[in-house]
């Protein structure tokens, strides 16, 4: 990824290491987080919303089948509430 914010954004010449040309990429995920060209916080909280999107579906998807508080407060904590430390 190359971050440049010169307004003329030139192209950047390709970087060469060990004879492999290094693709140019405009968002790369380094340690779960989603870092762009521009150094744009967008691409990490849409994927951090989809993510939680994903996980309140099941919730909700639990709730539908009549499942009992407890058990749905448990599927919350688990899935939803705590699972910053597995991206």
């Amino acid at each position: 990824m190359v971050v440049d914010f010169r307004r003329p954004r030139p192209h950047p010449e390709p970087v060469i290491i060990k004879g492999d040309c290094v693709e140019v990429v405009h968002t790369y995920k380094y340690l779960g987080v989603q870092l762009d060209d521009k150094l744009d916080w967008t691409a990490n909280t849409d994927a951090l919303c989809r993510k939680g999107q994903s996980r309140l579906y099941f919730l909700r998807r639990l709730a539908s089948f009549n499942i009992c508080k407890k058990l749905l407060q448990i599927f919350y904590q688990s899935v939803v509430a705590a699972p910053s430390c597995t991206q």
